[in-house]
């Protein structure tokens, strides 16, 4: 899903219980993660629910980071597929350029999420840019 058609779906979406639903069925979005890839080297330290985040290159051109993700709950697993639109299949250069606080602050989510879910959100962003730095050749 693309940036312009999230930020349409949360107009359309007159209250927060709505766009609760939405986003969490976004997690059928995120791109599986194989069990083996459920370890530590993975997991997005900083998030209160257990979180997994990869990223791989894709043979595009220019090649493009291709990010699988999974978390323990289904909100969490929405919101993470929620939080990678604005960097899914972007190059890495693109993913280091983007600053997703103006989507994020659009849709209003920061208000309605807690502190702690903020802070994991902020922990998801930096690990989302590791990656990218990682791949960045």
């Amino acid at each position: 899903m693309q940036m312009q058609e999230v930020i349409e779906a949360f107009e359309l979406l007159d209250n927060w219980e709505a766009r609760y639903e939405f986003i969490g069925e976004l997690s059928r979005e995120l791109l599986p993660l194989a069990a083996s890839e459920k370890n530590a080297a993975n997991l997005v330290k900083g998030c209160n629910t257990q979180t997994w985040l990869v990223g791989n290159l894709r043979p595009t051109d220019p090649p493009s980071i291709e990010f699988r993700a999974d978390a323990e709950t289904p909100l969490v697993r929405g919101l993470v597929a929620l939080l990678l639109v604005p960097f899914q299949g972007a190059t890495p250069a693109q993913v280091l350029a983007t600053d997703p606080v103006p989507f994020v602050n659009q849709l209003g989510l920061k208000e309605h999420l807690s502190s702690n879910r903020q802070a994991g959100m902020e922990h998801f962003f930096e690990h989302i840019y590791q990656i990218a730095r990682q791949l960045d050749h």
